[in-house]
Formats: C-alpha cells, structure tokens, sequence
C-alpha cells in the first residue's frame, strides 16, 4: 500500500433481493389503498397512502443505488475515504464482511448502531488484491474484520 494511497473502484452495496422485496411491498400497500378507498375506511386509506409513498420513495433510492455507477474508495496508511467522506482508523468499531465470492463489504463507525450507506459496498474491479488491502489496512491500524451480515441504511 503506498503512503499515498491506494484507489479502488466500489459500488453501493443494495442487494438485489431487498430491491424485490421493497417493489413487493409496494404492490401489496396499493392494493390495500385500493381497497380502502373502494370500502370507504378513510383511516386506513391515509395510512396506506402514508406507507405507500414511504416505501415507493425506499425502492426508487434503492434503484437509483443499483444503477447508480461506481465511485472510488481511497485507502490511505491511516484513513478510508469515500464519496467526500474520510473515516480515520480511530474512528472504525469494526469491518463486516458479508458472503463469500461477490462480498459486500460494511465498515461500521464507532457510535453507530448500522452501516451508513456511504461505508456498504463491493468492489468492482481487482477485487482480491483490493480485498487483500484491506485486510492488511485493518490489521495495521488493529481494526476488527469479521465475516457475518450486517444491516445498512438503505
């Protein structure tokens, strides 16, 4: 790893199968406002409405992260960046590595419960060796990697 740093490129980390399950849920909550409106229970009609854009507006942003094009992850001796953004290895509680040959990759903050999206991703290209460098930035800079699933915003 140079002491510049080493850039790779990343994609959002949205899972497909969320995505499905988000576009599901839509169909299901319009058929329940369709239904209220028809029977007339004006309560539930406007919470149906309310959920329904709630998760129309979660499978949009799902969908733009999903064909949204990769951005760079800059891995420096003591610092991640990504997207603006710049975590310092003081400031990493853990890396969460998830599956095993397309990983999804979620470095988790110190003080936050989830993954910001901003820290979720998989590499795109090179992905062994920008793997491999990870692994080595952690245990340089002693931050625990662990492989299991992790929830992320988003």
């Amino acid at each position: 790893m140079a002491n510049s740093g080493e850039t790779y490129r990343v994609k959002s980390a949205t899972v497909t199968e969320g995505l499905v399950v988000m576009a599901i849920a839509v169909v299901v909550v319009a058929d329940l406002v369709r239904r209220a409106y028809i029977t007339g229970e004006q309560p539930l009609l406007y919470a149906g409405l309310a959920v329904l854009v709630y998760c129309a507006v979660l499978t949009l942003v799902a969908l733009i992260r999903v064909v949204r094009k990769p951005h760079e992850l800059v891995i420096t001796r003591t610092a991640i960046s990504s997207r603006g953004r710049t975590l310092e290895a003081l400031q990493v509680e853990e890396i969460m590595i998830n599956g095993l040959s397309r990983k999804l990759i979620g470095i988790k903050p110190k003080g936050s419960r989830i993954v910001p999206a901003v820290w979720a991703f998989r590499f795109v290209e090179d992905a062994g060796e920008a793997f491999r460098d990870l692994e080595h930035w952690a245990k340089v800079n002693k931050v625990t990697m662990t492989e299991k699933k992790f929830f992320k915003w988003i």
